[in-house]
């Protein structure tokens, strides 16, 4: 699968993802991109992060490098698992921590060829402390099972660390518009009349444009239907090309997803939505008279609230969980995560993996806003994000984003499916036909 682009953050993705490398110093050796043999002075890394994200980043690895003396090498490079790949293939030298893959074939083959290191053996004796420490979502197959690449766990051992995660699925709202009580079911929420509330012209917002990546956004809607309306199982099973999309839960999680998206339901009608960047979907819930109620979008989204309208989290805006759909399944939560992995297992290297499984570092990430940690115990200051968390916390299974984790062509397909249905209800039949046999090809060739 080549790099996927949902599994950009938030701010790579707002920043663009035609410049694919930008090669940025953290320290004052320069921005050097070879492993440099078992440095015990020096590291590189490579991430996707830009803007505030790789600010924030730097922050995290401040007193790292002031406590230890070791440089960090940070590039950030958003064309990642293909250069990897690439390097792997040509023998050529690869930087020492960098994102893992998100394919579970390519996590499986880079394991076969020793290209990433157990975090047993990276973190040693601090091991079992991120394994209690980290949501369990993120560091713990299912029952009975020592294999979840799409956590990147093969074998029982463990070949990523989990350092951020963000909650998917939310409802966000102006405050001061939507000022009655939070929707239990989907339905429900389908039901409200939204020129009650400050004469708001639509139920939701939407914005489904994303460059090359666009659909994304839909995406995350109909997974987090799937999940709560027909469970994990057939969830996870879509994941894996083991369910059809012309199975009935999947074709019903479209047309449920449809009913979201219709010319009534959603702020400029069906065209709008296609057209709009997602960054700038919800822009329209602060305006005069509200265009809309409700967006959904994940925790990163306040970020462009505040960058796009001024308003406060807390104080303007808020959020509510995604309502439930069918009540035995209320406990999956669609999430997502940012994690490293080692390719050259050096002294420096380790003591870097050391300090960011650790509670201090990832508190820098917390402190400075706009994402969650992979540790459960941080304190946020932000409402909104110590709010998310108390929802990451108590997900009985913090499912993965499905378009993130299926083969590129598959992937690509999906996310088109979602606009071309979007503009054209009446075409949901064949594209799930057509998603049919591309599933058949490209899971048989991934």
């Amino acid at each position: 699968m080549a790099e996927v682009l949902a599994r950009l953050s938030s701010q790579a993705k707002a920043l663009g993802l035609g410049t694919l490398l930008l090669v940025v110093a953290c320290s004052t050796g320069g921005g050097g991109t070879s492993g440099g043999g078992a440095s015990t002075t020096d590291v590189t890394v490579w991430t996707a992060w830009g803007g505030d994200e790789l600010k924030a980043f730097r922050d995290v690895l401040k007193p790292f490098q002031d406590s230890t003396g070791i440089k960090v090498h940070l590039t950030t490079n958003r064309d990642s698992t293909n250069q990897i790949a690439n390097g792997i293939a040509a023998g050529t030298d690869l930087p020492d921590v960098a994102p893992g893959p998100t394919d579970p074939n390519l996590v499986k083959s880079w394991i076969s060829k020793g290209a990433l290191k157990p975090m047993e053996t990276i973190l040693g004796d601090k091991f079992n402390d991120y394994i209690s420490n980290t949501y369990p979502a993120l560091t713990t197959p299912a029952a009975g099972q020592s294999d979840n690449p799409y956590i990147l766990v093969v074998g029982g051992k463990h070949y990523a660390l989990m350092v951020k995660t963000q909650v998917k699925g939310l409802f966000w709202y102006n405050k001061k518009v939507f000022t009655g009580t939070a929707p239990k079911t989907f339905d429900e929420l389908l039901g409200l009349n939204p020129s009650q509330f400050g004469g708001a012209k639509s139920l939701f917002c939407a914005g489904f444009e994303s460059g090359a990546a666009s659909g994304w956004p839909a995406s995350d809607q109909i997974d987090n239907i799937i999940m709560r309306q027909s469970g994990d199982q057939i969830y996870t099973n879509w994941i894996q090309g083991k369910v059809k999309f012309t199975d009935p839960a999947i074709k019903l999680g479209y047309q449920t997803f449809l009913k979201e998206v219709s010319d009534s339901a959603v702020f400029g009608g069906r065209n709008t939505a296609l057209s709009t960047n997602f960054g700038k979907a919800g822009d329209p819930m602060f305006n005069s008279p509200p265009g809309c109620l409700f967006l959904e979008q994940a925790t990163f989204i306040a970020n462009f609230f505040h960058q796009n309208k001024g308003v406060t989290a807390g104080t303007d805006f808020d959020f509510f969980a995604h309502p439930s759909i069918n009540s035995q399944y209320d406990g999956n939560v669609n999430g997502f995560y940012d994690q490293f992995s080692v390719y050259n297992d050096t002294p420096a290297a380790r003591k870097l993996m050391q300090y960011l499984a650790t509670k201090d570092a990832q508190q820098i990430w917390a402190d400075d806003g706009g994402t969650l940690g992979a540790i459960k115990t941080l304190k946020y200051k932000d409402p909104i994000f110590a709010r998310a968390a108390e929802i990451a916390s108590g997900a009985k299974n913090l499912l993965v984003t499905a378009g993130d984790f299926m083969p590129a062509d598959m992937q690509k397909a999906f996310w088109q499916s979602l606009l071309n249905v979007t503009r054209n209800p009446g075409s949901l039949d064949s594209e799930l036909k057509h998603l049919d046999q591309v599933q058949a090809a490209s899971y048989a060739t991934s």
